[in-house]
């Protein structure tokens, strides 16, 4: 099923990445921010930060079961930001977002589908902060490049 959203995501994406960018990266640059936006209806808008404070609840989560030594509760909170997220979204909201978008998206949630197995097989406390420093890094890199329009 990913799989299959991926390439649908992919090839829409495509297709839109020209018509609807260009406008709102003028839109973006008049206004002195170089970052390219992201232009949703309200309802999207608000599902895309649904999903964004999940993976800060995720990683505020994971710190925390490291803090306490618990590496052990690590797969079934980093779980909650993997692919099985993507299930609960409209997959037309990821269709409207900019291709760079949406891969960083997939790639995210791909990344914590991989850290919950590694701690699931009995990672170190090491390799996990070493993952989450992974993935904190696409969350960085994502709001360095877009913004929701307004």
């Amino acid at each position: 099923m990913r799989f299959s959203w991926f390439v649908v995501a992919v090839c829409a994406a495509a297709a839109m990445l020209f018509a609807g960018s260009v406008s709102a990266q003028r839109r973006s640059h008049a206004r002195g921010d170089s970052r390219e936006a992201l232009t949703l209806s309200p309802a999207e808008a608000a599902e895309m930060l649904s999903g964004m404070r999940t993976y800060l609840e995720t990683v505020q989560g994971i710190v925390s079961a490291l803090a306490e030594n618990k590496v052990a509760r690590v797969p079934e909170i980093a779980a909650r930001s993997g692919a099985k997220l993507l299930g609960s979204m409209n997959p037309i909201t990821g269709l409207k977002a900019p291709i760079g978008f949406t891969m960083m998206s997939l790639d995210t949630h791909d990344k914590f589908d991989k850290l919950a197995e590694k701690a699931r097989r009995g990672t170190s406390r090491t390799e996990v902060l070493t993952d989450l420093q992974d993935i904190l890094g696409n969350c960085t890199g994502c709001h360095a490049a877009y913004r929701l329009a307004r």
